[in-house]
C-alpha cells in the first residue's frame, strides 16, 4: 500500500519543476517598439511555424497585407508594446489589451533604449 502512495508525493515537486522551467523562459517586463507595419498574430504556434523560414514570413505578410487571416494581421502604426516573452526568431508582446507575437525583425532598434543588446 505504501509503495503506491509514494508517487502521488512526487507530484507537487513535479509540478514545482514545471512552473519554474516555464518562468525561466520570461523576462522582466519591458516597453519595445515595434517598426510600422509590422505582421503580427494572435496565435504563438502560427509564428512559430512561420519563424522557421524566412521565404514562407514573407508570403504570409504578403497575404495578410492583402486582407489579414484568422491568426495574422498588419500592426499599422509603430506602437510601444510590453514585451513578454523572447524566443530566438520572435517576441511575445502585450499590445492594449491583446497577447501578440512577431517576428525579431520587426522590433525598432534604438541606441537610446538600449533595446538591442537585450534582444539581439
Amino acid at each position: 500500500m505504501i509503495k503506491s502512495i509514494r508517487p502521488l508525493y512526487l507530484m507537487p515537486l513535479l509540478a514545482l519543476g514545471c512552473s519554474a522551467t516555464v518562468m525561466a523562459e520570461q523576462i522582466p517586463f519591458t516597453n519595445v517598439d515595434l517598426l510600422a507595419h509590422s505582421h503580427v498574430c494572435n496565435a504563438e504556434a502560427e509564428v512559430a511555424r512561420l519563424a522557421e523560414n524566412e521565404q514562407l514570413q514573407e508570403m504570409a505578410k504578403a497575404l495578410v497585407e492583402f486582407k489579414a487571416t484568422k491568426y495574422c494581421f498588419i500592426l499599422t502604426p509603430d506602437s510601444s508594446v510590453q514585451l513578454l516573452e523572447q524566443h530566438p526568431s520572435y517576441i511575445k508582446f502585450k499590445y492594449k489589451t491583446q497577447i501578440l507575437y512577431t517576428f525579431n525583425k520587426y522590433l525598432q532598434l534604438d541606441d537610446n533604449h538600449q533595446q538591442t543588446a537585450q534582444l539581439d
